[in-house]
């Protein structure tokens, strides 16, 4: 009965073996399929996050060149009005110092017709003095005038000159993106 036993043990052992052979084959195909499904899984999610950190890296570059060109816009306005600025203050010295030497200019001629109607020995020479001084003080105030004129007509267009440069530049800078 031992041997009886044994082959019946034998042969309800070999479909139990099959079985065991068949799970395991079934076993390694579905962890075969899920590996392969896992890695395809973590290859799209590697694309995917390296996608999204380039778009990234693409808008912080972006950013912080808008952040770039705001600030260099922002210092190139500040420059133009400091230059502006310096070529005014510059201008009205100029006429200043213009102005002093006028009166100055016009201090020196007093004292020397005052010397001269002093010098005169009859009311024909005190009113020829005075025909000369109203003849010769319009001319030198008309001159005057024009002098001052023309220095501020200079002044203005010299300080205007670096802001009108800086609005063409911001014209064209913000035209061009506009444009295309």
């Amino acid at each position: 009965m031992s041997t009886s036993k044994k082959s019946a043990t034998a042969k309800s052992v070999e479909p139990v073996e099959a079985v065991v052979a068949a799970s395991q084959e079934t076993v390694d195909q579905v962890v075969k399929a899920s590996t392969v499904a896992a890695t395809k899984s973590v290859e799209k999610v590697v694309e995917v996050s390296q996608e999204q950190v380039a778009v990234a890296a693409k808008a912080g570059v972006d950013a912080f060149k808008a952040y770039e060109d705001a600030v260099s816009f922002g210092k190139d306005n500040f420059d133009a009005v400091l230059k502006a600025s310096t070529l005014f203050t510059q201008g009205l010295q100029t006429i200043n110092q213009e102005v002093f030497a006028i009166v100055q200019s016009s201090f020196d001629d007093n004292a020397t017709l005052t010397k001269r109607a002093f010098a005169c020995t009859s009311v024909q020479e005190v009113v020829a003095l005075q025909n000369e001084l109203a003849q010769g003080t319009y001319t030198k105030a008309m001159d005057q005038s024009k002098k001052i004129t023309d220095l501020t007509v200079k002044i203005a267009e010299d300080a205007t000159a670096p802001l009108s440069n800086q609005v063409n530049v911001t014209v064209e800078k913000f035209a061009k993106p506009l444009a295309a």
